[in-house]
């Protein structure tokens, strides 16, 4: 008894073994965030089908430059030429659209529960995804996750890639845990290293429709939650 005791005074109890790290861990739910595709966000597209546009040695040598017929405005529509192993191409190289999309949230965790934790002892738990209203008629890419300041809309100006959602089947509505990224516990320890200080979480996927493949219509929503754990 004496020695449990000396170790209690000297150390604590969670340092003699008798308290459980659990007791002093909590798990928060932070607000979740929801993001909307849309595919009246594609600016210059057209509705239907489109013929297969054959590439390359096998076709025309620039999608955004043909011999014949009016130049397509590969400025709000970006055009590549890429091999299309659908059904429809069979792997040929054909002229294919390329649309970046993404979406950003503001978040500010001082209204999260956790500013009675220290900064440095709240770390990631998990990352869930639920996909709902999907009537896109076709699959959505991987979405990648980015967490970046406050004022920040495009992944590319320095936002960090925080994890990654896998291709969702077109109509499908999947339930699922986001991969988490290497440096997602780095990222996330950098924004949320002040409560007070708000920062985006950014949604970001490309868009590639091959000529002669159907062309997306409908929406879909995503929604991530992350829970942390937060040690006193």
């Amino acid at each position: 008894m004496k020695t449990i005791l000396a170790c209690a005074l000297l150390t604590g109890l969670a340092g003699c073994g008798l308290l459980s790290s659990d007791i002093t861990t909590t798990k928060i739910a932070l607000p979740p965030q929801s993001y909307s595709f849309d595919t009246s966000m594609f600016k210059g597209l057209p509705t239907g089908s489109t013929p297969s546009v054959p590439c390359g040695d096998q076709g025309i040598p620039d999608c955004c430059n043909p011999p014949a017929g009016p130049a397509p405005n590969c400025t709000t529509t970006p055009l590549v030429c890429q091999p299309d192993n659908s059904s429809v191409n069979n792997g040929a190289s054909v002229c294919t659209a390329v649309i970046p999309q993404s979406i950003s949230n503001s978040i500010n965790l001082s209204g999260a529960g956790l500013s009675s934790f220290p900064a440095g002892n709240i770390s990631i738990d998990s990352i869930a995804y639920a996909v709902s209203d999907n009537s896109l008629n076709v699959d959505l890419p991987a979405v990648a996750i980015y967490l970046a300041p406050d004022g920040v809309t495009d992944p590319k100006n320095g936002a960090m890639l925080f994890g990654t959602i896998p291709a969702i089947a077109a109509e499908s509505n999947p339930t699922g845990t986001v991969q988490k990224d290497p440096g997602a516990d780095h990222a996330f320890e950098v924004y949320a290293g002040n409560l007070s200080t708000p920062f985006n979480f950014i949604a970001s996927t490309t868009v590639v429709i091959p000529s002669g493949t159907p062309i997306p219509n409908g929406h879909v929503t995503i929604t991530v939650t992350v829970t942390v754990a937060a040690h006193l």
